[in-house]
């Protein structure tokens, strides 16, 4: 199997995982919309909705990470591009990957930390004392996968980086 595929997958695969998360984020809007129509109209908001919409939001934006890592939607700093030549480039999105792959993992790291902080003080949410910790440890779960996700993509970089082809300047077909 080639880059091109393996990274066909990974783009594939984490683009799913959002499409979840969007179907989440659509429950949480529409769950919102409806309690402020019940306000208004009723004058009898839903009970929960703020609980567990703000537990909802939490994984719907980390489901969205690992694609965004995948389809190197990521911000980057181009300023330079134009003036560097191409292996350079190349070699300095190496580096952005690494430094990414780091910050991701420093991040899931910390995120399992709070994860069993919430476990042993078994909070809950305030109206519906829902646990939160099941909450977060999906949304430790989503970002843990940001991890071999932005390994491929640096993967990835580093093989076009030795390839004997010429690099190709992103955006160009």
């Amino acid at each position: 199997m080639n880059l091109d595929r393996i990274q066909d997958a990974n783009v594939r695969l984490t683009r799913g995982i959002a499409l979840i998360g969007l179907i989440g984020l659509l429950i949480v809007a529409t769950a919102t919309l409806v309690d402020v129509l019940s306000r208004w109209l009723l004058n009898a908001p839903i009970a929960g909705v703020y609980d567990l919409s703000t537990l909802f939001i939490s994984v719907t934006m980390a489901a969205c990470f690992p694609a965004a890592l995948a389809s190197r939607q990521n911000i980057q700093v181009t300023f330079l591009a134009e003036l560097l030549p191409a292996k350079v480039e190349q070699v300095l999105d190496v580096v952005a990957g690494i430094v990414t792959l780091a910050f991701f993992a420093l991040l899931a790291w910390q995120l399992a930390v709070y994860c069993g902080e919430l476990l042993e003080s078994g909070e809950t949410s305030f109206i519906l004392e829902v646990p939160i910790a099941p909450w977060w440890i999906v949304v430790t779960a989503l970002f843990f996968l940001c991890i071999p996700v932005q390994i491929l993509v640096v993967f990835v970089d580093v093989a076009r980086l030795f390839r004997h082809s010429p690099a190709v300047k992103k955006g160009a077909a």
